[in-house]
């Protein structure tokens, strides 16, 4: 027997244009009773009858953007979501679609966050993904809203999500470093363990294998990610003989404070000790000399999660689509060619 909207009303008490609302994605409904249908449409096995939403139809409500925090060193510290937020809320206008901020910290009870996620009155939610590991996934896997990762993967998950490609990224900058006559290339390493800092730094290791370049860990400086930190990780790295020419940071804002911190051990950047980052932030026009980095596309970023998002709340699907955006080498004054 087919299952048709009509059923699922009579079984849930409640009116078939209601169904048909959470059906075809329009808004109307609230998050509990959309989360109602769409659980009791997979506990009888239904989904079908989300494979068809009217095409016309162009839902308009609020899509929450969610910082989940986990640490808070990275959320707190710049983060890297503020520089996308502009071409977010663009393309979320253009398809009449109005941003919420939701903020969630891993720390609150269980409860407390289902509540923040069941009431927030949202379509569907963009999630600042950055500080998760796989575990913080079950919070939003378990509600009915669509959503997309950020800035963050989870290649083995079935979740949609728009990542930078860190391999790629990396690999430009330490071939490009390879090129300059860089030989002993060393790593700015972030004591916070994220997926992003875990594939650079693979990468990192990998590329020097390629060029038959021994790693040496003494070439590792590791910090937290305070400018403290950084600046005191730099101060007990020095005075010793064998350092690197070069170095490849995590990021901008580890790469950006490590060269104030060099300059004021008297090393003269790039003469003594080159350094490039990664992201293409702000600061690195800021310092001197400008840093050169890997750039991630903003006008790409952002708006790619909106796009994909969109289209899953407009024309439903079982699949996941993962996006990795590519990067480009940005040269500056930070990179000295050596013999």
């Amino acid at each position: 027997m087919t299952i048709r909207a009509k059923d699922i009303a009579n079984i849930l008490n409640i009116s078939t244009a209601t169904v048909s609302n959470v059906l075809n994605n329009k808004p109307g409904v609230g998050s509990e009773t959309r989360a109602l249908v769409i659980d009791k449409i997979k506990e009888l096995n239904c989904e079908y009858l989300l494979k068809s939403p009217l095409l016309n139809v162009s839902p308009t409500g609020n899509i929450g953007f969610v910082v989940y925090k986990r640490f808070g060193d990275i959320i707190d510290e710049s983060p890297f979501f503020q520089y996308s937020l502009e071409s977010i809320n663009n393309s979320l206008q253009k398809h009449g679609f109005t941003i919420k901020f939701i903020y969630i910290n891993k720390k609150t009870p269980l409860t407390e966050k289902k509540r923040l996620l069941n009431e927030c009155d949202c379509l569907g939610l963009i999630i600042y993904a950055v500080e998760m590991y796989e575990d913080d996934l079950e919070l939003f896997t378990h509600t009915s809203l669509p959503f997309v990762l950020l800035d963050n993967s989870f290649q083995n998950r079935d979740v949609d999500s728009v990542g930078i490609n860190n391999i790629q990224g990396t690999c430009k900058a330490i071939r490009y470093l390879y090129q300059m006559g860089h030989r002993k290339i060393g790593y700015i390493k972030s004591k916070i363990s994220i997926n992003s800092f875990k594939e650079r730094f693979q990468e990192y290791l990998h590329q020097l294998s390629e060029f038959d370049i021994p790693y040496n860990p003494e070439y590792v400086i590791e910090t937290d990610y305070t400018e403290q930190s950084i600046l005191e990780a730099v101060n007990s790295y020095f005075p010793r003989e064998d350092i690197p020419t070069a170095f490849f940071a995590d990021n901008d804002l580890l790469g950006c404070h490590a060269v104030q911190a060099f300059k004021r051990q008297g090393i003269r950047i790039p003469d003594d000790i080159s350094v490039i980052g990664f992201d293409d932030r702000p600061i690195c026009l800021l310092i001197e000399p400008q840093l050169t980095t890997i750039t991630v596309s903003q006008t790409l970023f952002g708006p790619t999660a909106v796009e994909l998002l969109v289209t899953k709340i407009r024309q439903p699907r079982m699949q996941s689509l993962k996006v990795d955006i590519g990067t480009s080498l940005t040269e500056r004054d930070s990179v000295k060619k050596i013999n």
